[in-house]
């Protein structure tokens, strides 16, 4: 799975103009193959979807019809410093209202869970592609399954306690102010 994944980001960066927006198909075919081959048939990957209430993530990962499973931000894979990206005011954006967020440069993959960052994984050198123009060998391709089995299981609860649907309704008051005031 990831061997022509890899392949695929290097032939594409190889070309010289690719920009972030050229790998899209890349990693959208990576997740649907994961999804399948996971078993997950109620998996749809949209990419560029329309503006949500936080901004417009690159993906939504949902199951067609109204549970959303999560968003992906992805960044060039010459993005060499993803924690910078981290906390950036996009990604704060991102993270205070999205419970299940991904962020990734093509290669580091970074998952987000109710804004705390709780695994990361590096399937593919960026020195060697970048600096020793080579493409990189498949790094880490358990830890990247076990990162995305986390990002595709995760599920909102059904139902919301009083206290818990206070704070969801806080945090995109808060955000909906701050754009206002922009």
């Amino acid at each position: 799975m990831l061997e022509s994944y890899i392949k695929k980001i290097w032939q594409k960066y190889s070309q010289g103009d690719a920009r972030e927006e050229s790998y899209y198909s890349i990693l959208e075919n990576l997740l649907n193959t994961y999804a399948k081959s996971s078993k997950r048939n109620n998996v749809y990957v949209t990419t560029l979807p329309k503006k949500t209430e936080a901004g417009n993530p690159d993906f939504r990962i949902w199951d067609g019809s109204q549970e959303i499973t999560g968003y992906i931000e992805a960044k060039a894979p010459t993005v060499t410093d993803l924690d910078r990206i981290a906390v950036s005011e996009q990604m704060k954006r991102y993270l205070s209202t999205f419970p299940n967020v991904i962020l990734t440069n093509f290669l580091d993959f970074r998952l987000y869970r109710y804004g705390k960052l709780i695994d990361s994984v590096s399937v593919g050198r960026q020195d060697t592609m970048i600096r020793v123009k080579a493409m990189p060998p498949v790094e880490h391709e358990q830890a990247f399954k076990n990162l995305l089995d986390k990002f595709f299981f995760f599920s909102l609860p059904k139902s919301y306690s009083a206290e818990t649907l206070a704070t969801e309704l806080a945090k995109r008051t808060g955000f909906l102010r701050d754009e206002i005031i922009k």
